[in-house]
């Protein structure tokens, strides 16, 4: 008798609340708390990056936060050279124009601007991302710790699945919106 109130004293000490979740209370996107990684993933290809405060880091990506900055470069030979200005990112990517403005609109941030020199407008939530990207249209919904849906870029159309990292809540919100913009670009 006494051993068995002994452990039930043990399992009532481990049997308390549910630990809470070590994702932000991120008013941009949804995030996994347990990854590290920035995953974008189709069919055909995975780009990701470890996403820290100072940067984030690839096989795909090697770009540095610093100063209001994020430079570097993606595809190992593209440059990326953006200055953070207020809720606005601008700069050049391979050369290309590279402008985007965060606009509050209603529950959701609307990013719109240039991408790479070709108008973009795409909306962010915690529970969905959604619009164009460049030449790209995107449908993501959260879901099972992940956003998950299609991207079909004129009539070649692909699943998708990305993985946003905690670790990303520490950048600005133009940082964010940039950094799945140069994440999700079609190979």
């Amino acid at each position: 008798m006494r051993r068995l109130c002994l452990s039930l004293l043990v399992l009532a000490g481990c049997a308390s609340a549910p630990v809470p979740s070590a994702a932000p209370a991120w008013k941009l996107l949804s995030a996994s708390p347990d990854v590290t990684e920035l995953q974008f993933q189709t069919d055909q290809n995975l780009n990701r990056a470890t996403i820290t405060a100072s940067g984030a880091q690839g096989p795909f990506v090697d770009l540095k936060r610093t100063a209001g900055k994020l430079q570097g470069t993606v595809r190992v030979d593209t440059p990326v050279e953006l200055q953070l200005k207020g809720s606005e990112i601008h700069g050049r990517v391979a050369g290309d124009a590279f402008d985007l403005t965060l606009i509050p609109d209603e529950q959701e941030i609307r990013a719109t601007g240039l991408a790479r020199g070709v108008p973009s407008t795409f909306w962010m939530s915690p529970p969905k991302v959604r619009g164009s990207i460049g030449e790209c249209q995107f449908d993501l919904v959260w879901g099972a710790g992940r956003y998950s849906g299609t991207r079909t870029c004129g009539a070649r159309s692909d699943v998708v699945s990305v993985l946003v990292p905690a670790a990303l809540s520490t950048w600005s919100d133009p940082e964010v919106a940039a950094m799945l913009v140069l994440i999700s670009t079609r190979q």
